[in-house]
Formats: C-alpha cells, sequence, structure tokens
C-alpha cells in the first residue's frame, strides 16, 4: 500500500534524521539525503570514500533514527562512496546535509 507522507511527517522525519547525525559527520561525507517512496523512508548516505570510523557512525545513526520513532517505520539506509560530482536531488527528495565543495574548471 502505498502512502505519501504529510509535511508534518516529513518535518519530524528531517528533524529525526539530524537529531540523528548530531556529532557524526565526518569531513568524508558529501551528502545526506531524506525520501520516501511511498511504502518506507529512504536515508542515504553520500561519503567520499570508505572509512571504519565513519561505517561505525553509520551502524549507530540506524539505532539512534530508529529510537526517534513513535513505532515501526519502515526505513532502508543506503550509503554510496564516489568523489563524483554531486547533482542536486529532485523534489520531493530533501537534502539535509551537504559539505561545500570547490568545483575546479567552472566559470
Amino acid at each position: 500500500m502505498s502512502i505519501a507522507p504529510s509535511l508534518d511527517d516529513w518535518n519530524r522525519q528531517s528533524v529525526n534524521v539530524m537529531q540523528a547525525m548530531l556529532g557524526m559527520i565526518s569531513p568524508n561525507f558529501r551528502m545526506v539525503t531524506l525520501d520516501h517512496d511511498g511504502a518506507k523512508w529512504i536515508i542515504s548516505f553520500v561519503l567520499e570514500s570508505v572509512n571504519t570510523e565513519d561505517c561505525e557512525e553509520l551502524d549507530d545513526f540506524e539505532a539512534e533514527w530508529e529510537a526517534l520513532q513513535d513505532g515501526p517505520t519502515p526505513c532502508d539506509f543506503q550509503i554510496s562512496y564516489t568523489t563524483e560530482r554531486l547533482v542536486w536531488p529532485d523534489a520531493p527528495t530533501r537534502a539535509l546535509y551537504r559539505r561545500r565543495e570547490v568545483v575546479l574548471g567552472q566559470d
């Protein structure tokens, strides 16, 4: 069954992600997004490279995020690693964190 989250749901989950991320962001984190596919929340992390400490923080994040929920909340946590140029996500996906990056060769 597909249910579109309300604006209040989006805002609450955005705050929950931000609270669960407190103290975990390192310079290796490039972007964190929140999306919903009609059945579950999708929280995506883009990191520059694989790092043991960041992987441990991401494991902790899942537990922190789940503890902030009112009950069972379907979610998919996605992690990708890239040094390629990032594109801004299309709506309704929310970019909750994006590090400042210098793009060389652009005017």
